[in-house]
Protein backbone atom coordinates (compact mmCIF):
# COMPACT_ATOMS: atom_id res chain seq x y z
CA UNK A 1 0.00 0.00 0.00
CA UNK A 2 1.21 3.66 -0.77
CA UNK A 3 0.69 6.60 0.44
CA UNK A 4 -1.89 8.70 -0.92
CA UNK A 5 -0.46 12.19 -2.50
CA UNK A 6 -2.38 15.16 -2.17
CA UNK A 7 -4.54 16.53 -5.10
CA UNK A 8 -2.59 18.76 -6.69
CA UNK A 9 -2.89 22.51 -6.78
CA UNK A 10 -3.46 25.02 -9.32
CA UNK A 11 0.13 26.27 -10.56
CA UNK A 12 -0.99 29.91 -8.91
CA UNK A 13 -2.44 28.42 -5.69
CA UNK A 14 0.49 26.39 -5.73
CA UNK A 15 3.19 29.28 -5.97
CA UNK A 16 1.00 31.31 -3.73
CA UNK A 17 1.33 29.03 -0.71
CA UNK A 18 4.54 27.78 -1.81
CA UNK A 19 6.56 30.02 -3.49
CA UNK A 20 8.09 29.67 -6.61
CA UNK A 21 11.01 27.54 -5.87
CA UNK A 22 8.82 25.56 -2.82
CA UNK A 23 11.04 26.89 -0.26
CA UNK A 24 8.39 26.97 2.45
CA UNK A 25 4.61 27.08 3.19
CA UNK A 26 3.84 31.37 3.26
CA UNK A 27 0.41 30.38 4.23
CA UNK A 28 1.57 29.16 8.11
CA UNK A 29 4.01 31.58 7.95
CA UNK A 30 1.30 34.14 7.89
CA UNK A 31 -0.43 32.21 10.47
CA UNK A 32 2.91 32.24 12.37
CA UNK A 33 2.97 36.23 11.80
CA UNK A 34 -0.28 36.87 13.10
CA UNK A 35 0.17 34.72 16.26
CA UNK A 36 3.51 35.61 17.15
CA UNK A 37 2.42 39.56 16.70
CA UNK A 38 -0.61 38.81 19.03
CA UNK A 39 2.28 36.88 21.86
CA UNK A 40 3.81 40.67 21.57
CA UNK A 41 0.53 42.62 21.66
CA UNK A 42 0.80 45.82 23.91
CA UNK A 43 -0.41 48.49 22.37
CA UNK A 44 -1.39 50.43 19.21
CA UNK A 45 2.20 49.60 17.24
CA UNK A 46 1.42 46.00 17.43
CA UNK A 47 -1.85 46.43 16.23
CA UNK A 48 -1.04 48.13 13.31
CA UNK A 49 1.44 45.86 12.75
CA UNK A 50 -1.26 42.87 12.69
CA UNK A 51 -3.20 45.02 10.26
CA UNK A 52 -0.06 45.58 7.98
CA UNK A 53 0.47 41.85 7.84
CA UNK A 54 -3.73 41.24 6.86
CA UNK A 55 -3.61 44.04 4.26
CA UNK A 56 0.03 42.56 2.94
CA UNK A 57 -1.32 39.20 2.65
CA UNK A 58 -3.87 40.15 0.42
CA UNK A 59 -2.25 42.14 -1.70
CA UNK A 60 0.80 40.15 -2.60
CA UNK A 61 0.95 39.74 -6.50
CA UNK A 62 0.78 35.92 -6.39
CA UNK A 63 -2.28 36.02 -3.77
CA UNK A 64 -3.96 38.31 -6.44
CA UNK A 65 -2.96 35.97 -9.16
CA UNK A 66 -4.55 32.79 -7.22
CA UNK A 67 -7.35 34.32 -6.58
CA UNK A 68 -7.82 35.44 -10.41
CA UNK A 69 -7.30 31.75 -11.33
CA UNK A 70 -8.70 29.61 -8.70
CA UNK A 71 -11.10 32.09 -6.27
CA UNK A 72 -11.34 33.05 -3.18
CA UNK A 73 -13.28 29.80 -2.01
CA UNK A 74 -9.95 27.79 -2.76
CA UNK A 75 -7.54 30.03 -1.53
CA UNK A 76 -9.45 30.05 1.78
CA UNK A 77 -9.60 26.55 1.92
CA UNK A 78 -5.70 26.48 1.98
CA UNK A 79 -5.92 29.19 4.68
CA UNK A 80 -7.68 26.34 6.49
CA UNK A 81 -5.60 23.62 5.81
CA UNK A 82 -2.43 26.02 6.46
CA UNK A 83 -4.23 27.44 10.28
CA UNK A 84 -4.79 23.21 11.28
CA UNK A 85 -0.69 22.47 10.08
CA UNK A 86 0.23 25.21 12.51
CA UNK A 87 -1.92 24.24 14.90
CA UNK A 88 -0.89 20.57 14.47
CA UNK A 89 2.39 21.42 14.34
CA UNK A 90 1.94 22.86 17.84
CA UNK A 91 0.88 19.89 18.94
CA UNK A 92 3.77 18.32 18.60
CA UNK A 93 6.68 21.10 19.38
CA UNK A 94 8.43 20.00 22.20
CA UNK A 95 9.34 23.52 22.72
CA UNK A 96 5.51 24.61 22.44
CA UNK A 97 4.57 21.77 24.52
CA UNK A 98 6.82 21.55 27.31
CA UNK A 99 8.01 23.00 30.23
CA UNK A 100 11.07 23.99 32.16
CA UNK A 101 13.43 23.79 29.02
CA UNK A 102 11.68 20.78 27.46
CA UNK A 103 11.98 18.15 30.52
CA UNK A 104 7.98 18.15 31.60
CA UNK A 105 5.88 17.80 28.47
CA UNK A 106 2.37 19.65 29.53
CA UNK A 107 -0.92 17.79 30.18
CA UNK A 108 -2.73 17.06 27.15
CA UNK A 109 -5.80 19.15 28.05
CA UNK A 110 -3.43 22.20 29.86
CA UNK A 111 -2.04 22.21 26.16
CA UNK A 112 -5.47 22.45 24.58
CA UNK A 113 -6.45 25.40 26.94
CA UNK A 114 -2.64 27.22 25.80
CA UNK A 115 -3.52 26.96 22.35
CA UNK A 116 -7.28 28.02 22.72
CA UNK A 117 -5.63 30.99 24.63
CA UNK A 118 -3.52 31.80 21.81
CA UNK A 119 -6.21 31.79 19.26
CA UNK A 120 -7.94 33.73 21.58
CA UNK A 121 -5.61 36.55 21.69
CA UNK A 122 -4.91 36.26 18.12
CA UNK A 123 -8.49 37.35 17.16
CA UNK A 124 -8.54 39.90 19.82
CA UNK A 125 -5.49 41.37 18.03
CA UNK A 126 -7.43 40.73 14.31
CA UNK A 127 -10.30 42.74 15.71
CA UNK A 128 -8.42 45.44 17.59
CA UNK A 129 -6.32 46.20 14.29
CA UNK A 130 -9.47 47.06 12.64
CA UNK A 131 -8.06 45.34 9.97
CA UNK A 132 -10.92 42.69 9.54
CA UNK A 133 -12.62 44.13 6.28
CA UNK A 134 -12.75 42.92 2.75
CA UNK A 135 -11.54 39.33 2.45
CA UNK A 136 -9.86 39.53 6.14
CA UNK A 137 -13.38 39.07 7.39
CA UNK A 138 -12.75 35.82 6.97
CA UNK A 139 -9.41 34.84 8.57
CA UNK A 140 -11.17 34.82 12.79
CA UNK A 141 -13.39 31.44 11.00
CA UNK A 142 -10.58 29.74 9.24
CA UNK A 143 -7.94 30.19 12.63
CA UNK A 144 -10.15 28.92 15.22
CA UNK A 145 -11.37 26.07 12.38
CA UNK A 146 -8.07 25.38 11.71
CA UNK A 147 -7.13 24.89 15.65
CA UNK A 148 -10.31 22.68 15.81
CA UNK A 149 -9.55 20.73 13.11
CA UNK A 150 -5.79 20.09 14.84
CA UNK A 151 -7.49 19.58 17.97
CA UNK A 152 -10.79 17.19 17.12
CA UNK A 153 -12.75 15.32 18.63
CA UNK A 154 -11.72 17.49 21.68
CA UNK A 155 -10.68 21.24 21.62
CA UNK A 156 -14.11 23.17 21.24
CA UNK A 157 -14.89 23.83 25.11
CA UNK A 158 -11.12 25.27 25.45
CA UNK A 159 -11.74 27.68 22.55
CA UNK A 160 -15.13 28.75 23.85
CA UNK A 161 -13.71 29.51 27.27
CA UNK A 162 -10.76 31.43 25.94
CA UNK A 163 -13.29 33.95 23.81
CA UNK A 164 -15.72 34.00 26.35
CA UNK A 165 -12.87 35.57 28.09
CA UNK A 166 -11.59 37.93 25.48
CA UNK A 167 -14.21 41.02 24.43
CA UNK A 168 -11.83 41.82 21.23
CA UNK A 169 -12.22 38.13 20.54
CA UNK A 170 -15.42 38.16 20.91
CA UNK A 171 -16.26 40.72 18.19
CA UNK A 172 -13.71 39.23 15.88
CA UNK A 173 -15.87 36.32 15.37
CA UNK A 174 -19.14 38.39 15.51
CA UNK A 175 -17.42 40.32 12.38
CA UNK A 176 -16.67 37.18 10.36
CA UNK A 177 -20.34 35.13 10.96
CA UNK A 178 -21.14 38.58 9.67
CA UNK A 179 -18.80 38.18 6.44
Amino acid sequence: MTDAQPPALHPDLDRARYGKNHDGDRFVGFWLQLVTQARQHHGRSDTRQARRIMDRFWTRPDIRRALESVGLPAVKEQLLDAAAVYHGTCLTDPQYSSTMWRTNRIEPEKLRAKMARETADTLALMADSQGLSGMSRQLPTLLTDGLLQALAPHGAEELSRAVAANPSAVRALEVAADA
